[in-house]
């Protein structure tokens, strides 16, 4: 008897055991958990930490390293977190657990440089690209600290009240290894993207001003407002987080600039945009002015643009995906 009573018990684990897998395995190919899952690192303006999502709990983790105003974040060679320290002027690198911090670029005396750097990205030829809202768009070879960045652009090509805020590289076509820059204005808000042909990225051509929506039927042209975020997936195609307080976007464009669709609407504020390996695009949300108040958080969407997974926090800026 007492054997048929453990039996019966074993069976009861081993059947409880196997409904926890099943159960697992089928939440995780649910609307709203990411199935691929890159090391990715989000900057937080409100603590100055790095923190990096935690897709089970739906939560987030600090990695050790402690910034003043951290924005854009990017992953470099060898793994390495560039970070631009907005405040402080300065660009700094370190190890995906927060170690071997060193200043890549920095504002001072004899540097070469001056300005913020607010977003940055890596090139196709190795070359660290960032952008300073008040000063321009600069190149760091290789992202090598010991060298002096170059300025592109030369001469006052933006107005007054126009500044260059993000940036990313064509992959494909004719533009194929073209930077693009997001322009933002000042109010009524017409911002725009413009692309600078390789290799010497120092002429500008117009690239991105508009797209369409429909309604009642019509399919009606909208001027872009504020072009936030931007990034370019495996296939060539141009994603753009366009932020307004009526109703923001994520907008997708053929490689050439041409408007394909709206991919995600009514998208709470997009401040960033990444693309995985496997196609996902990842987006921080948030206040644009830390003088605005909006909810926000990281949210990952398939290639359809259906969302996978949504980490809700605050004062989120920028994303970096680090993949092998």
């Amino acid at each position: 008897m007492v054997q048929k009573s453990k039996f019966i018990k074993n069976m009861w684990l081993k059947f409880f055991a196997a409904l926890l897998i099943i159960c697992f395995l089928s939440l995780t190919h649910l609307p709203g958990y990411a199935t691929d899952k890159p090391n990715a690192y989000v900057t937080s303006q409100n603590n100055g930490r790095i923190l990096e999502p935690v897709y089970q709990f739906l939560s987030f983790k600090p990695i050790t390293i402690l910034l003043n105003d951290p924005h854009g974040i990017t992953c470099g060679p060898g793994g390495l977190l560039y970070v631009a320290e907005t405040y402080e002027g300065r660009i700094v690198r370190f190890t995906q657990e927060g170690q071997y911090k060193e200043e890549v670029v920095v504002d001072e005396p004899g540097s070469g440089f001056s300005g913020k750097p607010l977003n940055l990205t890596f090139g196709p030829g190795g070359n660290l690209f960032f952008i300073t809202p008040d000063n321009g768009i600069w190149l760091l070879e290789d992202g090598d600290p010991r060298k002096n960045p170059e300025k592109l652009i030369k001469g006052s090509y933006f107005d007054q009240d126009e500044k260059p805020h993000a940036l990313a590289f064509l992959k494909t076509g004719d533009y194929s290894k073209n930077l693009i820059v997001s322009v933002l204005t000042d109010k009524p808000y017409e911002g725009y993207v413009i692309r600078i042909p390789a290799p010497d990225y120092n002429q500008v051509r117009p690239f991105i001003t508009s797209y369409y929506i429909e309604e009642m039927g019509n399919k009606i042209k909208k001027k872009l407002k504020l072009p936030v975020a931007l990034a370019v997936n495996k296939i060539g195609e141009v994603f753009l987080g366009d932020y307004d307080k009526r109703g923001s976007h994520v907008l997708r464009y053929a490689p050439d600039g041409s408007f394909i669709d709206v991919f995600v609407e009514k998208i709470n504020r997009p401040l960033d945009l990444k693309f995985s390996a496997s196609g996902n695009l990842y987006a921080t949300m948030g206040a644009l002015n830390k003088s605005e108040t909006s909810a926000g958080g990281i949210k990952v969407f398939d290639r359809d643009g259906g969302q996978q997974m949504f980490i809700p926090r605050s004062n989120l800026w920028g994303v970096a995906l680090c993949e092998s």
